[in-house]
């Protein structure tokens, strides 16, 4: 079933008219010829309003001209806005079928169902396909009931975010008589979700944990907002810590109830330390009910993050598991491209070329389908040009790129894949992009001592994924990545590095490796 947006809906906006009449359900449902029952089910949200019942309401509340009004609105507006959770899943390709992940699909299944350890993640690079499983988990999870928390991890993000993100998104979507009592017993999440602090006080948030049995003791002291105790000597900062930590479980065992919950966190690699830890502790706390989803750039975890480490911990204790996504097969990444094209045609060659560029990265196959499909049914323009034409003309948003038409947002979601990266490493790509399809060390050093730090930024290339390393040399995992580098660099540069003349081998690395810029 959909989420819905509660604030500023209908039944909130109901209770507060009914409230300002100084009315309760009992008398507002006896002066609009409504049970008790039906009050009830519109202000928690859980029914629409008819216009016969909007009519009536508007009469036992002496509404203005303006109140009406807003109360069509409302009604208008709950009806339009249903969203579905995690729709703000970045999911970079066709909401159609998966393709070419069934074993994936079928781990991803099991654990859904309470199979092996809480934690399931994702591993692989931009475009490879990971929040597409997520959307898959987030569309099976509601499927079977389960209720759902989406979050996603945005750069320079808050402490806790994408947690936070999540909690707050559902208590946005919850009606409000649902919420209260899922905040039951949770005094102390107000520290993460301020906005909760005035309902968790109305609710009486001393309660038990419907779990563990645990709560906020009372009689020893009580907590202050700062998360401090009277007659308690520790430091307020771990105190508060403490209460919001065990808060948030006891939220997440209230929302789970007696069966299962699905938490789907994107983008993971951008959490600081604070989300490691709580995420930590709540895996910890609550594997038993806890199925966790979520999705990770491993090359963009330095080695001793946080994230990291905390991992590896789970993973000594059997609570979590990884699986790394790789590249689709030649007969997949071709389904993805009839699924993609369409009822348009495209020809044998143009096929081929998108999947040789693409490398069977799904975000390649999806844009350059998209790109050729797009063209290829816009057909000659006014001037008699075809559509080849008009990207030489740059009347397209994009160029061609290995006789294959590369839209420009690609050009840029390719660059972006390697901002990353130091400039000396960057530097080094653009030059073995220019150099060949297979380069040796040999080919970008002058001098034997200069190797090791060549070899040294080759290897991040390859952890990033950018690169593949064999016995004859290093290549490009994506020649689609190689094509826009070789191309964005000018003929004179072009020329200077194929003739192997001055400033045409490795660059020495700069006092402060900034990023290098990559050119379009």
């Amino acid at each position: 079933m959909p989420g819905q947006e509660w604030q500023d809906s209908f039944g909130t906006l109901l209770a507060r008219l009914r409230k300002a009449a100084r009315l309760t359900q009992e008398q507002l449902a006896d002066r609009a010829e409504l049970s008790v029952r039906a009050i009830s089910s519109l202000e928690c949200g859980s029914r629409h309003p008819r216009r016969l019942t909007l009519d009536r309401l508007a009469e036992a509340l002496g509404l203005t001209g303006a109140q009406r009004a807003l109360l069509e609105d409302a009604a208008r507006y709950g009806r339009r806005r249903a969203v579905p959770v995690g729709t703000l899943l970045p999911i970079a390709g066709p909401a159609g079928p998966l393709i070419g992940r069934r074993a994936e699909l079928a781990e991803l299944h099991a654990h859904l169902t309470g199979d092996g350890p809480a934690a399931l993640g994702y591993d692989g690079e931009a475009g490879i396909g990971k929040s597409r499983l997520l959307a898959e988990a987030v569309a099976i999870g509601t499927r079977v009931g389960m209720p759902v928390l989406v979050g996603v991890t945005r750069r320079d993000s808050g402490r806790y975010s994408p947690l936070a993100d999540a909690l707050a998104d559902h208590v946005r979507r919850t009606p409000p008589s649902v919420l209260a009592a899922q905040l039951r017993g949770c005094a102390g999440l107000e520290l993460l979700l301020p906005e909760l602090a005035d309902r968790i006080r109305q609710g009486g948030g001393a309660g038990p944990d419907a779990r563990s049995g645990s709560g906020a003791r009372s009689g020893s002291g009580t907590w202050s907002s700062s998360g401090t105790r009277s007659g308690s000597g520790r430091e307020p900062g771990q105190q508060a810590r403490r209460l919001m930590f065990e808060a948030v479980g006891r939220f997440l065992d209230n929302i789970a109830g007696s069966g299962r919950l699905l938490l789907v966190l994107d983008d993971l690699h951008w959490a600081g330390r604070d989300t490691a830890e709580l995420l930590a502790f709540l895996v910890r706390r609550s594997w038993t009910y806890l199925r966790l989803v979520a999705a990770c750039r491993a090359g963009d975890v330095a080695p001793n993050a946080p994230l990291g480490l905390h991992a590896a911990d789970l993973a000594r204790l059997h609570l979590v598991r990884g699986r790394r996504l790789a590249p689709l097969a030649t007969p997949e990444a071709d389904a993805l491209i009839t699924a993609t094209a369409g009822e348009v045609a495209l020809p044998e060659a143009t096929r081929s070329r998108i999947v040789r560029l693409s490398g069977g990265l799904p975000l390649f196959l999806v844009e350059l389908t998209r790109a050729a499909r797009d063209a290829s049914a816009a057909g000659p323009d006014a001037d008699g040009r075809s559509p080849t034409g008009r990207v030489a003309a740059g009347r397209v948003g994009g160029g061609r790129v290995g006789g294959a038409i590369v839209p420009w947002h690609l050009r840029l979601a390719v660059v972006h894949q390697l901002t990353a990266l130091p400039e000396p490493v960057v530097l080094l790509l653009r030059r073995m992009a220019v150099a060949g399809p297979t380069v040796t060390v040999a080919q970008l050093v002058a001098d034997e001592r200069e190797a090791e730090s060549v070899l040294d930024w080759l290897e991040m290339a390859r952890r990033y994924r950018i690169l593949d390393e064999s016995r004859c040399g290093f290549r490009f995992r994506y020649p689609l990545v190689r094509e826009v580098l070789a191309t964005g660099a000018g003929p004179n540069r072009r020329r200077l590095w194929r003739s192997g003349g001055a400033g045409a081998h490795a660059p020495a690395p700069p006092a402060d490796a900034r990023h290098a810029p990559v050119y379009l």
